[in-house]
């Protein structure tokens, strides 16, 4: 290994130490969560859609089911990706199995132990599965691998969108958030999906029987996500609440920002994408 690789790993490690060290000296009291999470969402939501990074804001001492109880008691019906990329590792190769009742999570802590507590339904979808618990959990995943899109028409995705769905940022940034992709997929915008790109992609059906389903591959070009949170931030369509060493982001209304961002991607549409040279304002 040559010197500069050694210093660039040293480095890594030390930020990496750095992170953890940061995260004790940062406990996150349940009373304090809650307190926070109350005055984001101005008293909780009906539907309420979470992408989360808990350790992003610190220690929280009374971990990952006590996150879960709070963010189930402040919503009717608790959504939570837990997307598993089960993509086809290469062309002409099978892609892995996925089986809603024991392939993991890739996104998360909390999403990982959300989707697999009593009560809680998981959508079938070998790459962005959707698990819910609450009201009419089981109508919300129903049906998710019969679409050719992860995020698009007819999905769970779009269903919450226009049920007017609330959405959580719990110390992750815009980066994160699905429904960016669930609006190219409604504007027709052809960085939706990877031009040219479809998975077979293979799950277990409700009956347990394996199966296969073309879908198209999510877009992967560079995106502004991020900026476009602050911008939609900007605007007042977003909230802000610091919480540890993070913050919580919560959209009241994912509907509206739905229509503002098909507004702005059937004028441009490239707009959430880095090659846009359109202004977000």
């Amino acid at each position: 290994m040559t010197e500069g690789r050694i210093g660039h790993r040293m480095r890594r490690i030390a930020r990496r130490a750095e992170m953890i060290f940061s995260r004790y000296r940062n406990p996150i009291q349940p009373v304090e969560f809650r307190l926070a999470l109350d005055r984001v969402t101005a008293g909780g939501a009906d539907i309420l859609l979470v992408h989360s990074s808990l350790s992003a804001c610190g220690r929280y001492v009374a971990g990952a089911n006590d996150v879960i109880a709070a963010l189930a008691e402040s919503c009717n019906t608790l959504a939570m990706p837990t997307h598993s990329y089960c993509y086809p590792p290469a062309p002409d190769v099978l892609a892995p199995l996925f089986d809603a009742r024991n392939t993991s999570s890739k996104v998360g802590a909390i999403t990982e132990r959300f989707w697999r507590q009593p009560g809680v339904e998981r959508s079938i979808h070998s790459t962005h599965s959707l698990a819910v618990s609450g009201r009419d959990a089981r109508s919300w995943c129903a049906g998710h691998y019969l679409h050719d899109s992860p995020c698009g028409e007819g999905t769970p995705y779009e269903r919450l969108v226009h049920s007017r769905a609330s959405v959580l940022m719990l110390g992750v940034t815009f980066n994160a958030y699905t429904f960016f992709h669930t609006a190219e997929f409604s504007a027709a915008s052809p960085f939706a999906a990877e031009m040219g790109v479809r998975d077979s992609l293979r799950f277990l059906d409700e009956g347990g029987r394996t199966r296969a389903r073309i879908s198209r591959r999510q877009g992967r070009s560079p995106t502004r996500f991020a900026e476009a949170g602050l911008f939609l931030e900007r605007i007042g369509l977003v909230r802000r609440e610091p919480l540890g060493m993070g913050f919580l982001l919560f959209v009241p209304d994912s509907a509206k920002v739905h229509d503002l961002l098909l507004n702005r991607l059937k004028r441009c549409p490239d707009f959430l994408r880095d090659s846009c040279k359109t202004e977000l304002a």
